[in-house]
């Protein structure tokens, strides 16, 4: 009898849809979708609760919205993440929430391509936080997609009979992948090197030359 409930962290976009996958095969699972008023909350939480329901699955939401254009209107651009170590602000709630529904374990699909790119994408950092988690109540911080790159957690992903099109990555447009952003660059990347081809029409642009 499977009797540990997981908290998997989803965005909508590809490592965070695998990832609530390859759980959902062997553990019991609770997605949870966390809007920090991020551009595209609105297309990634549609996205989210598309692939719950494939699932069989209710998607929780965790609304951080007024937080996060609390510290938008800070900064003097509008950037696609407005919290300054997002990773540690959505663990930080994801620990609490897990407290609240009796998950004795949280998952964060942190992959190898992203380590190194902000201070809480770190291994230090998680090893950090997993140390916080069982100093308040024995709660376990996993990544199982730390040693993946995306162009493996793609094949992975696609033996499970995901549809990646039902996916959104985009840090600049809401809608149609805008094509030119360094997470469409980076999906682009490795849907290629997967051997696997998008939609004609599903980036707005071209990648550049």
């Amino acid at each position: 009898m499977q009797t540990t409930l997981t908290l998997v962290l989803t965005s909508g976009g590809v490592d965070s849809t695998s990832l609530l996958y390859l759980l959902h095969e062997s553990s019991r699972v609770v997605p949870v979708f966390i809007d920090y008023a991020q551009r595209a909350a609105r297309r990634e939480h549609a996205v989210s609760s598309y692939h719950a329901r494939v699932l069989g699955l209710e998607l929780r939401q965790l609304d951080l919205s007024a937080l996060g254009e609390s510290m938008r209107r800070e900064l003097r651009a509008k950037l696609h993440v407005p919290l300054p170590h997002r990773n540690l602000v959505v663990l930080s709630v994801a620990l609490s929430y897990a407290a609240q529904i009796g998950a004795s374990e949280i998952a964060i699909a942190s992959i190898k391509d992203d380590l190194g790119g902000y201070a809480s994408a770190s291994r230090q950092f998680f090893g950090a936080f997993a140390e916080v988690a069982r100093s308040l109540g024995n709660t376990t911080i996993t990544t199982p997609l730390l040693e993946y790159e995306k162009t493996r957690v793609i094949r992975s992903g696609l033996s499970l009979g995901i549809d990646y099109a039902q996916t959104h990555s985009c840090m600049v447009s809401e809608n149609q992948h805008c094509g030119r952003c360094s997470q469409c660059l980076s999906r682009r990347r490795a849907f290629r090197a997967a051997g696997v081809s998008e939609a004609e029409d599903f980036y707005a642009q071209p990648p550049p030359v």
